[in-house]
């Protein structure tokens, strides 16, 4: 595989106001991520199903973690991703947003 780096640019807006941008060198390829296990800020870690922000999938691939091996990258659109929980209440309220994640690889459920 040659060098191939992954831009994640994701604009600003109220649910990441920062916005984001990255640059992640790639070490195997990319697949669609529909659910990771996660850890939020405010709550317990579980499983939480994942997509884009315009609701398409997720997509995961290897990258370089500088010095700490190999990690998992979860990107979605210009506009981030968005994790719900998996199970538990019908009304979990919003969806959790983030530009992006890095994760292990088991890390990833599905």
């Amino acid at each position: 595989m040659s060098d191939r780096y992954i831009d994640v640019l994701v604009e600003e807006h109220p649910e990441i106001p920062e916005g984001c941008e990255m640059r992640f060198h790639a070490v195997g390829e990319a697949r669609v991520v529909r659910q990771i296990q996660y850890e939020p800020l405010v709550g317990p870690e579980g499983d939480f199903e994942v997509v884009t922000a315009g609701g398409e999938p997720a997509r995961a691939v290897p990258v370089d973690d500088s010095g700490a091996g190999t990690a998992v990258l979860i990107y979605g659109d210009a506009r981030g991703l968005r994790l719900r929980r998996v199970g538990g209440a019908d009304d979990q309220g919003d969806p959790i947003a983030e530009p992006y994640l890095l994760l292990a690889e088991d890390a990833i459920v599905d």
